[in-house]
């Protein structure tokens, strides 16, 4: 009975491991790339119908993506297509890797600075021009012109100029030469005080100003006074204190020097002074301190207008002294055609100012300011100049 049984035989084809395998093999790889095919086929169509994720849509609208434009997609997109939603800025959701959040608060921050109303612009500042030095076409006077006070000049000459200086400390004495019945020429030290209404009197009483520029003298026991012009301090110092003297007031013609007998032998100084005056339109007015004095010559050398005294008055504080330096005066008047003498406010010198005033005048002499002296100076030296 054993004999007669016979196990079944498997065909080879159905046994080998091989075969099998293989067979298996080619299902799944034809079940893959109908997969993938079939994918491929709805990821074209979706990108061909305009789709796009709505994270990434918003996204780039907020930075500035025309909308409409086709993002190209980080990754490769396995997933079916996502249904396009309008993008708010309450949805917007931002994917790894892309620091959107900040930059949407920093667009809505500039959209709301762009919608807000703007102020109007302010005025443009515009930089103040230094002044125009003044021209005759536009009738504009340099200083020394413009505050000279006009000189009746028809009773003809000779001329004589008054220069009283150190005015402005002695307020009393100061008041009492602008009382004198002449027009005469008052030099103010720039360190007094009150000098704008002192300087405003004297104005208004017919006189001529200058400022007494203090500069320094010989000798250590000669004190000019402070803020005096000193080469020993530099040429800065020097111009700033000039500026401070010149500012003290104004309405004034030009300068002349307090003292200075030192510093107007110095050139270098005195082309500090000629640039000083020749930017303002002033004069300068050599009260020749010293006998050695190259300020008249070193200001007149930068154009300008200069002259010099001719007589001082009371060197000697005594009547006697006054008297025989107002006849000198005269003397070089009626010999030159003007004359210039410089006072102070002291009282002998006044008293007889006073008196010779009247007399002066009954015999024949102009008295003139100091301006009208210097253009028959500037006139005469013209014409010689001129000659052959």
């Amino acid at each position: 009975m054993a004999a007669q049984r016979k196990k079944p035989t498997r065909s080879r084809k159905q046994t080998s491991p091989t075969g099998g395998g293989m067979l298996r093999r080619a299902g799944i790889a034809v079940v893959a790339a109908g997969i993938l095919f079939g994918g491929g086929i709805a990821v074209g169509a979706w990108i061909a119908g305009g789709g796009s994720l709505p994270e990434l849509s918003a996204s780039r609208d907020l930075l500035g993506t025309p909308k409409g434009t086709t993002p190209a997609p980080a990754q490769t997109a396995t997933k079916a297509p996502v249904p396009v939603q309008k993008p708010t800025q309450t949805a917007v959701q931002a994917e790894p890797g892309i620091p959107l959040p900040k930059m949407a608060k920093a667009v809505e921050a500039m959209k709301q600075a762009e919608a807000a109303p703007r102020p109007a612009p302010a005025p443009a500042q515009v930089a103040a021009l230094p002044a125009k030095p003044p021209t005759a076409d536009e009738g504009d006077l340099p200083a020394w012109r413009r505050y000279a006070v006009a000189a009746d000049m028809s009773g003809g000459g000779p001329f004589i100029a008054i220069v009283l200086d150190d005015l402005g400390i002695d307020v009393r004495r100061s008041n009492r030469a602008v009382a004198l019945p002449a027009p005469v020429t008052l030099a103010y030290l720039p360190y007094a005080e009150g000098l704008d209404s002192q300087t405003a009197a004297a104005r208004n009483a017919g006189h001529e100003l200058l400022v007494h520029i203090p500069m320094q003298p010989h000798g250590e026991d000669a004190d000019p006074g402070p803020n005096a012009l000193d080469m020993r301090l530099g040429a800065i110092e020097v111009l700033s204190r000039l500026d401070w003297d010149l500012a003290r007031f104004s309405g004034y013609v030009g300068i002349n020097n307090h003292m200075g007998s030192l510093f107007t032998e110095s050139e270098e100084g005195m082309r500090l002074v000629a640039e000083g005056l020749r930017d303002r339109g002033l004069l300068f007015l050599d009260s020749l301190t010293s006998p050695k004095s190259v300020a008249a010559s070193t200001v007149a050398s930068y154009g300008v207008p200069t002259t010099v005294r001719d007589v001082f008055l009371d060197n000697t504080d005594s009547p006697e002294e006054v008297a025989m330096r107002l006849e000198q005066t005269e003397k070089v008047a009626r010999k030159a055609g003007t004359a210039i003498a410089i006072g102070h406010p002291r009282d002998n010198t006044l008293a007889v100012l006073e008196d010779w005033i009247p007399k002066a005048k009954a015999a024949g002499f102009t008295l003139v300011p100091l301006t009208a002296v210097l253009d028959i100076r500037r006139g005469m030296a013209t014409q010689q100049a001129s000659r052959p």
